[in-house]
């Protein structure tokens, strides 16, 4: 670089469509203002590279000496993250200059912005370096992407979040899905691979189940969109229970780490610690978020003590591996359904599948046999409002039941414990009888509890179908009658 010379930038030019982030893109813009670094943090592939572009793009002309982008996705050593910043400014090595001290003596008296693009896996070389360099340089601000924070002084955190998605089930015209950002960006998308591609009323409802099945996330929404030279929107969303194995055709531009959705997770999984990567794999036994009491009572073994269980989530939410949110006064937790997914492919390998998901089943049937006790308890409120945020959890207990030889007496249970909650009182009375016709089926022993569950079954059916209610009541009261259990006897009076 000639002595002089004025700095204007290196920003790439956009390829694509940049598809709705205005409020992001103006708070990123606001927060540069503002603070001297900001840090743009989420899930991989939910688009912070993208947004970091555009933002910066905008603000060229706030900084006299350019807008420079520093790409470390494929650096592996930390010790080499000033020479890729150096090189990214076009510096080139002074003999007995180390590359920080070069840095900071060209960028003191400048006014410029620098983007550090994908932090995550250098994220102590990254964080001392721009903390360095800022103390160094006054004109000097950072934009940076991460799946975590820098956490160094004077950082801003602007968490990315997916796109908005219809809810699922809606009903909506074209017009209507074309309004979410994740429906219009399958469909730009889409329209670039397939010409004449658009949203239509016929394929519309499908368009929108699969943005709302990958929950909003942009690569992979774009990564299904480039499924349709060979798949109707219908099929690909018809396909997504697999979305690891459907998701694999990503342009040949796109990083490595995007070519598939899988290589943009297995990127997460690398930069977690063994115990970690333990926590995210049993994690992903829970349906619909869990709290911590429940992590620390299914997850914690002689392999993960409880007491490290909280620490270990919130460093899977601080690397956007968990979603954390509060609820009802109460913290909770959830891993998106694309990582839950990989975790649960991980708990299958490990050989700890069953059991874990048996003690997923013992705990909330625990929680359930609480609630169904405790009608005078002082804590009733509170346990039937945590039986209700748990309710996709107890329907995966009732799964397992259902599908694992030799649980259906327990998923009995569970929909005893559970009646007078959802079946009754929350009017889920076709669920009541599909679960436990389902176990009924299997737990075939003259059991009190089988009992109690004909009777229950007939009660729910009273509403709709007389002649099964009248079959099943009476086949419960011969039985409780043979068992001669008062308890029994008494619930079929």
């Amino acid at each position: 670089m000639a002595p002089g010379e004025r700095v204007t930038g290196n920003l790439p030019a956009e390829l694509t469509s940049f598809v709705d982030r205005r409020d992001e893109l103006a708070e990123a813009r606001r927060l540069l203002a503002e603070s001297r670094l900001v840090t743009l943090t989420g899930i991989g592939g939910v688009g912070k590279t993208r947004l970091a572009l555009w933002a910066a793009a905008e603000l060229r002309r706030a900084f006299r000496d350019g807008v420079w982008l520093v790409q470390l996705d494929q650096l592996r050593e930390e010790a080499l993250v000033a020479q890729a910043i150096a090189g990214a400014l076009g510096l080139q090595d002074r003999a007995g200059y180390a590359p920080a001290e070069t840095l900071a003596e060209y960028l003191a008296g400048r006014q410029l912005l620098l983007v550090l693009d994908n932090c995550e896996h250098l994220v102590d070389a990254a964080a001392e370096l721009a903390d360095q360099l800022l103390r160094a340089a006054a004109g000097l601000r950072v934009l940076a992407t991460s799946r975590e924070a820098l956490n160094i002084a004077g950082e801003t955190v602007l968490p990315v979040p997916p796109l908005p998605v219809p809810e699922a089930g809606q009903p909506l015209t074209a017009a209507q899905a074309g309004l979410f950002p994740a429906v219009r960006l399958f469909a730009e998308r889409a329209a670039q691979v397939v010409p004449g591609f658009a949203l239509t009323e016929a394929n519309a409802a499908a368009v929108a189940g699969i943005c709302g099945r990958l929950e909003g996330l942009p690569l992979a929404i774009e990564l299904a969109a480039a499924q349709t030279p060979v798949l109707s929107p219908e099929q690909i969303d018809a396909r997504l229970a697999d979305r690891l194995g459907l998701l694999t055709r990503g342009g040949r531009g796109r990083p490595a780490r995007q070519q598939t959705l899988r290589a943009s997770i297995e990127w997460s999984w690398e930069l977690c610690t063994r115990a970690e990567r333990l926590l995210w794999t049993r994690c992903s036994v829970f349906a619909g978020g869990f709290e911590l009491d429940a992590a620390e009572g299914i997850c914690a073994d002689d392999r993960l003590a409880a007491g490290r269980v909280l620490d270990l989530l919130a460093a899977l939410a601080g690397k956007s591996v968990l979603i954390a949110g509060h609820r009802e006064g109460v913290a909770r937790y959830r891993l998106p359904e694309t990582l839950r997914e990989f975790g649960q492919e991980r708990l299958r390998e490990s050989g700890e599948d069953t059991a874990l998901r048996r003690r997923h089943r013992d705990w909330h049937e625990q929680l359930a046999r609480r609630a169904d006790t405790g009608w005078l308890s002082p804590h009733i409120a509170d346990l039937t409002a945590r039986l209700f945020r748990e309710h996709a959890n107890v329907q995966a207990a009732q799964d397992f039941c259902q599908a694992e030889p030799g649980e259906a007496e327990a998923g009995l249970r569970i929909a005893l414990h559970v009646w007078i909650f959802y079946y009754w009182g929350a009017g889920h009375v076709s669920e009541g009888r599909y679960r436990l016709g389902q176990v009924l089926a299997r737990a075939g022993e003259p059991t009190v509890w089988r009992a109690q569950g004909l009777l229950l079954a007939g009660f729910l059916a009273m509403s709709g179908d007389r002649s099964a209610a009248r079959a099943l009541l009476e086949q419960g009261t011969g039985l409780a009658g043979r068992l001669n259990d008062p308890a029994t006897r008494a619930f079929a009076a």
